[in-house]
């Protein structure tokens, strides 16, 4: 990848030729080192039930950008040479074809509206995407830990 430390070139509409093939060099082919798959928008705490999930795998990660969600593989292609170019440049996937140079990830870093990259992130932004459910279920804890038997709080049988 990138080394992160690089600043971030201006956009390549406003690039001379020479430093467009010079930025390419330098990216490393990020694009090549993980898929992004487009899934459904999650609505409710079940629907993030499966993001939990995405984000317990290592190397595994979601983000939302202008609305769209997508769960991140980061997993090199190995057809990726160690040099950071195709070893099948001229039979690649349509997708790689379609990739624009200016669209990768050298020029965006950062720029999503939302990134997920742990359990703890995903937990820390449920508790404020549904603050009122985390209400009730931290009462729901402090009863049950009030009514263990022995402990304090405990209340005898009717």
């Amino acid at each position: 990848m990138f080394d992160p430390k690089d600043p971030i070139p201006q956009r390549p509409d406003r690039m001379p030729p020479g430093q467009i093939l010079a930025t390419c060099q330098r990216c490393r082919a990020t694009c090549c080192t993980y898929m992004a798959i487009e899934i459904d928008a999650p609505t409710t705490l079940a629907d993030f039930e499966n993001i939990r999930w995405y984000c317990a795998h290592k190397q595994t990660w979601v983000f939302k950008d202008a609305g769209s969600w997508f769960v991140v593989f980061a997993t090199p292609c190995e057809q990726l040479q160690a040099d950071y170019t195709c070893g099948i440049y001229d039979t690649r996937p349509q997708v790689c074809r379609e990739h624009k140079f200016g669209e990768c990830d050298y020029f965006l870093r950062g720029e999503f509206d939302l990134e997920l990259r742990s359990l703890e992130a995903v937990e820390a932004y449920l508790r404020q995407r549904f603050p009122s459910h985390y209400r009730k279920q931290t009462r729901r804890t402090a009863r049950r830990r009030g009514r263990a038997p022995g402990g304090e709080g405990a209340t005898g049988g009717a």
